[in-house]
């Protein structure tokens, strides 16, 4: 049986543990505390430490989601959690423009650390005032390969639909990847010729 491990990670309040919520099949573990800063008007809690839950998403692949913190005083964590991963989900509070600074950073961190497949998550896109998923796409610069999916974090449909197109993502990603390496020892012994 496959397993993959996938970061969920993103700025404060871009619904990573309600994303870990719905999509997981065991009740997830959170590490939540009371909110004594700004955040407080937006909701009474964040994580601290990390989020997890876990999903089958065929019969031989099984899903390990770890939640980072949000906020830049934890994110310490990001690289703990970050350790091992196989690929990683970025979500944005895409009604709130914003965080998309706080997003930005997060996103540039991930990158400039992992060389991985991830994708984007346009989050909240069932409020009037989400921006699409191109304009999110085109704020954080991310690159063309990379999809960028419209979701909605407190949809199992919406978040299911985001795991498996990163896990679409995943095995091209993957498969490119050792395609090039094959390359590159044809390439390396043949030098040697």
């Amino acid at each position: 049986m496959g397993v993959l491990k996938i970061v969920v990670t993103g700025a404060f309040n871009s619904g990573k543990s309600t994303f870990i919520k719905t999509l997981s099949e065991v009740v997830p573990i959170e590490t939540e505390a009371k909110i004594t800063t700004y955040g407080r008007r937006l909701k009474p809690t964040t994580t601290v430490a990390l989020d997890y839950g876990r999903i089958r998403v065929a019969d031989d692949l099984v899903v390990h989601l770890f939640g980072t913190p949000g906020q830049r005083r934890f994110s310490f964590m990001w690289r703990v959690l970050a350790r091992g991963m196989h690929g990683y989900i970025l979500l944005v509070d895409s009604a709130d423009p914003s965080s998309v600074d706080e997003a930005r950073y997060v996103y540039a961190f991930f990158r400039r650390n992992w060389n991985l497949p991830h994708i984007v998550g346009a989050n909240k896109q069932d409020l009037p005032s989400a921006l699409p998923p191109e304009h999110v796409r085109a704020l954080l610069s991310v690159p063309p390969d990379t999809p960028v999916v419209p979701l909605v974090a407190t949809d199992p449909h919406s978040v299911k639909s985001a795991l498996l197109t990163l896990v679409d993502h995943m095995i091209e990603w993957y498969a490119k990847k050792s395609e090039q390496s094959r390359h590159d020892a044809v390439l390396s012994s043949q030098r040697l010729l």
